[in-house]
């Protein structure tokens, strides 16, 4: 792989400005040789002052791009100084052991010290921004040594070696004394601190995943293998529900009780995508989640969960269709066993199957639970507003489970599966008042309601969500001025959520018009909605990823507890002391 694609591949998404930019650098190099004077002998004077204004121009464009870098470096590393001070003093706050102090003091201490469990995130933490600058810092020294080799190599010339020992070499980029030593640092505290000397225990829990470490070849293989069982199954589903002669009744029945399962698989694929492109693009989605990065689940174990339960609510629905073909007296059975099985495996306790993603769902799901008890992130509010798009897909798992009960019970109305028969109740009720059912005033409070949300959702949608029309001329017309995607794709979005905002037209029209049956109308509402949010989703979350790389912040920011004023003047005259004292006597205790 070629070191420009490479680069892109490793880089900080947040930071991906602040990088020397090498692709440009190199394809100015390759201009000036396909634009060099042909046919020019060395000495000739043409050919000299060419390459001398190419080698002027080009060095003073290195020389930006290393000011540049520079200057982020340094400003990092300032950064993480006053980090880990912070963290240094917080740490060394807490009792030692064998410490002679009184018993108030010590309950005065312990009332001010930070839960164990928040200093060894806010460690974490704060180790991976480490490990990431470092990433940095060698990723912009190789691209600068790199370029000025292809510089030699392509002119003819030493310049670029000399410029590379002259100027790179000796700038803040090269000097990484102060970087390894907070590393070293970071490693000791956990060590000392948080893993009572342990440190294999220590490097364990501040491992740091490789930048641009492939998944691991049995998840791909996983992946694939249930992808095609899958894609098998929903051909042979699919011709089978044509095929088999059923009633009205069976369809609807069936209707009612796979729709959901259904729709949860097709929106399980569409996070997968979305993740993918995440990937991508570089929109840092396990950041905007406040995810563990060690345990982040990327795309390719994304498609591997939601394939395999795809192929298994395939076999459910095989079972259903066929099961006089495998001797199934009663299939009614089938969708209990599919739903029970998926819940047995998203609530088992053990930590096999994707337990911290599990852990990390079933947590938010607990924080919209008790949302007026606890501060909403916004990882919270944007997957309930993914339940917001699965209303359909909750309600007929709630009515699949209530008919099971139902059924259980030897109930006369278990069969009513859907708040369908309510709707087609209160409809005949209304044709029997009025001959036309435009002539009911229910009908047009439903329409004026309707209308209203939908004019204030896609407003909400495109100026809060999407943070659109911020921009009302030029090339980005009514866009705004930072795109990650190509713009036909926001054009697209905004024509595609309004129209999809206003699905429930083309739902009431069909089912008035007796075009469909109530229950397929909420069919095509269910998955036109699960389509708006697949594509609610790449714009939401880039809007989210373009706040954060304004802050250039690229990993969790762990609050711990505030300083009070002269803890902070005490933090600030250690921090100085320790610059003044020199690298070589840094008082590694508040370093």
């Amino acid at each position: 792989m070629k070191f420009g694609k490479t680069l892109d591949n490793l880089m900080v998404p947040e930071w991906r400005h602040q990088y020397m930019n090498y692709n440009e650098l190199k394809q100015m190099i390759r201009n000036a040789v396909e634009k060099a004077p042909s046919g020019s002998r060395p000495s000739n004077d043409v050919a000299i002052g060419y390459y001398r204004d190419f080698e002027e121009l080009f060095f003073n464009s290195c020389g930006l791009e290393l000011t540049k870098v520079n200057y982020f470096f340094a400003h990092k590393q300032a950064e993480a100084h006053r980090k880990l001070a912070t963290l240094n003093y917080q740490l060394d706050r807490r009792p030692s052991r064998g410490s002679a102090s009184s018993w108030s003091r010590q309950t005065e201490n312990k009332r001010k010290l930070p839960p164990i469990k928040k200093l060894r995130l806010a460690m974490s933490e704060f180790y991976l921004s480490l490990i990431m600058l470092q990433n940095y810092q060698t990723l912009n020294m190789t691209a600068f040594r790199k370029i000025c080799k292809k510089y030699d190599k392509n002119l003819k010339s030493e310049a670029g070696f000399a410029w590379y020992d002259k100027y790179v070499l000796r700038s803040t980029l090269a000097i990484t004394l102060q970087l390894d030593r907070m590393i070293s640092t970071t490693e000791n505290m956990y060590t000392d601190y948080l893993a009572n000397g342990d440190r294999s225990e220590a490097m364990a829990k501040l491992r740091v995943p490789p930048l641009g470490h492939p998944t691991p070849p049995v998840h791909v293989f996983s992946a694939g293998l249930f992808l095609g069982l899958f894609l098998v199954g929903a051909i042979i589903c699919f011709i089978s529900y044509f095929s088999v002669d059923t009633s009205p009744e069976f369809r609807y029945t069936f209707v009612s009780l796979f729709r959901g399962p259904i729709s949860g698989v097709t929106f399980g694929f569409c996070l997968a995508i979305n993740i993918k492109v995440y990937e991508k693009v570089g929109v840092n989605h396990v950041l905007i989640f406040e995810v563990e990065r060690r345990n982040a689940i990327g795309a390719m174990r994304a498609l591997e969960i939601s394939s395999f339960f795809g192929y298994m609510c395939t076999l459910s629905i095989l079972l259903y269709l066929l099961h006089k073909e495998f001797f199934i007296e009663d299939p009614i059975y089938i969708p209990l066993v599919q739903v029970a099985f998926v819940v047995v495996l998203f609530l088992n306790p053990f930590r096999i199957l994707f337990y911290s993603g599990r852990i990390w769902l079933l947590t938010v799901v607990g924080r919209i639970l008790l949302s007026p008890f606890f501060f909403v992130n916004f990882a919270d509010f944007w997957v309930a507003d993914q339940w917001t798009s699965l209303v359909v897909t909750i309600v007929d798992h709630y009515y699949l489970v209530r008919f099971y009960v139902r059924y259980f019970l030897d109930r006369s109305d278990a069969f009513d599966l859907s708040p369908i028969t309510r709707w087609l109740s209160f409809d005949v009720c209304l044709r029997a008042h009025y001959t036309d059912l435009f002539e009911s005033p229910w009908t047009w409070a439903y329409i004026t309601i309707c209308i209203v949300s939908s004019i204030y959702t896609v407003f909400w949608d495109l100026l809060m969500d999407f943070g659109l029309f911020r921009v009302w001329n030029g090339e980005n017309k009514f866009l705004r001025d930072n795109l990650v995607y190509p713009r036909w794709f926001y054009y697209f979005v905004i024509v595609e959520n309004t129209l999809l905002r206003c699905v429930w037209i083309l739902e009431f029209a069909l089912v008035h018009q007796e075009l469909i049956a109530p229950y397929n109308g909420k069919s095509l509402i269910c998955f036109s909605e699960i389509v708006r949010r697949f594509f609610w989703n790449f714009l939401r979350l880039e809007n989210e990823h373009l706040y954060n790389c304004g802050q250039f912040r690229a990993t969790r920011d762990i609050f711990i507890t505030r300083l009070d004023p002269q803890e902070e003047r005490f933090l600030e005259s250690v921090m100085d002391n320790t610059e003044d004292l020199g690298r070589e006597k840094l008082n590694k205790k508040y370093f």
